[in-house]
């Protein structure tokens, strides 16, 4: 060790485990840049890998979600119905674990340099058969055996499932698609359009990312009705305030046929990648406030329903910012669930910073710097995610009491924390 490392890395090379020592040789110059700007002396990384965490550890913070399927023991007892079905499982469980590898790995890197970036590899949480069948191939809820696979996809919350269908159509051709089968075709998956912002990343995923493919898309409403997005006319209303006349939530379809097993894994992979990019944050919390009606996203076209200037019917407002890339907030997402399932009574808002939030920092910010939104830039005690907390005074108008947040160099807020906090201010 030493070729190719100046002063600084050496220094800290010194005062880390094996482990870490082994990954600067992986070091992206992204990732070597945060690491000179960010970890400023052996001691920094002495404190960060106090808290990175075993590779178990990170593995449980990055695929937490289990449940449904996946996880039910009948299912795991159930035999691939063919060869076909056999070779493409086997092949796509390599590759999950692969995958997974790669997603611990990356986080790891994040942490010890302290640079916060997309993963790529964290597309899946789980894999199970597509279809339950008999066996010879005919569907059957009861049935012993499964034809083809299903992949759940990174920001499922329980039972709230994106999933990515790869479904053989003959012995060296597939089918890859969003959601399961019914009825020997593609369900598709369920996306978020409460809000311009969501509308418009819909939008822009198929204008921009699936017309550059040869994938097939279509958007239905809940009537079944196929919908033509326009990203420049949703784009124009949401700037001029005009309503958005969509259901909150529509059906996206996509799909491929594509030949061999390994090229149906790479496509779905593929498919996912792209759809996470653009709704990574926004799924999961979609999600969370599904399965809890208190957890919702907060946009400039909502703010004023959970920030109004006069008494509302509210026990407390708990707002909780974060980005997709974020390496912190990573950590975080699973408290967010927890909080909102221990305090149902309480608001909880997540404040996707890489979105529209304009009133947000001026007002929030402003009320966190004593008026002046540059004054709380300035003096912050740490970075993002904050956990933001707000409360009735006695005329029931919400009030800013605390925010809570740690430095770069250390781990997010612990969820104890957020819990001790939420009980001082609220109740």
């Amino acid at each position: 060790m030493g070729m190719g490392f100046n002063e600084h890395e050496l220094a800290l090379i010194e005062k880390m485990t094996p482990q870490h020592r082994a990954l600067m040789e992986k070091l992206t110059k992204r990732e070597k840049q945060s690491l000179a700007q960010n970890v400023k002396s052996p001691e920094d990384i002495e404190h960060i890998q106090s808290w990175i965490g075993s590779d178990a550890e990170i593995e449980r913070l990055l695929f937490w979600d289990k449940g449904g399927k996946y996880d039910y023991p009948e299912w795991r007892v159930l035999k691939p119905v063919d060869e076909t079905t056999a070779e493409l499982f086997d092949f796509a469980k390599k590759r999950y674990e692969q995958l997974k590898l790669e997603s611990v790995e990356y986080q790891r890197r994040s942490d010890l340099t302290l640079l916060s970036q997309f993963i790529p590899s964290l597309l899946f949480t789980g894999i199970t058969g597509a279809v339950r069948c008999e066996s010879d191939g005919s569907p059957n809820l009861k049935g012993q055996f499964f034809k083809g696979i299903e992949l759940r996809c990174v920001g499922s919350v329980g039972e709230q499932i994106n999933a990515i269908t790869i479904f053989p159509e003959s012995p060296n051709e597939f089918e890859v698609h969003f959601g399961g089968r019914i009825n020997d075709a593609a369900e598709g998956i369920s996306v978020y359009t409460g809000d311009s912002h969501s509308l418009l990343q819909l939008a822009q995923f198929l204008s921009r990312t699936v017309a550059k493919t040869d994938f097939q898309a279509e958007v239905k409403n809940q009537n079944g009705e196929t919908l033509t997005l326009d990203p420049k006319l949703i784009r124009h209303a949401a700037i001029e305030g005009k309503p958005l006349e969509y259901e909150k939530e529509l059906q996206l379809y996509c799909g491929v046929r594509t030949q061999r097993k390994d090229r149906a894994m790479d496509r779905a992979m593929e498919l996912q990648r792209g759809f996470y990019e653009r709704f990574g944050l926004e799924v999961e919390c979609a999600k969370i406030g599904k399965t809890y009606p208190n957890f919702h996203i907060m946009r400039d076209d909502n703010f004023r329903d959970f920030l109004p200037d006069i008494p509302g019917q509210t026990n407390g407002l708990v707002m909780l910012t974060a980005t997709l890339v974020c390496r912190r907030c990573r950590r975080e997402l699973r408290g967010f669930l927890d909080m909102a399932r221990t305090f149902p009574n309480i608001t909880f808002a997540l404040v996707n910073l890489s979105s529209p939030q304009f009133k947000f920092y001026e007002r929030v910010f402003g009320d966190m710097g004593g008026g002046d939104v540059e004054n709380f830039r300035k003096t912050a005690a740490g970075v993002t995610p904050f956990v933001i907390i707000y409360a009735p005074d006695d005329k029931g108008v919400l009030r800013y009491v605390t925010y809570l947040s740690t430095a770069k160099t250390e781990n997010p807020p612990s969820k104890e924390a957020a819990f001790a906090a939420i009980r001082q201010h609220l109740g």
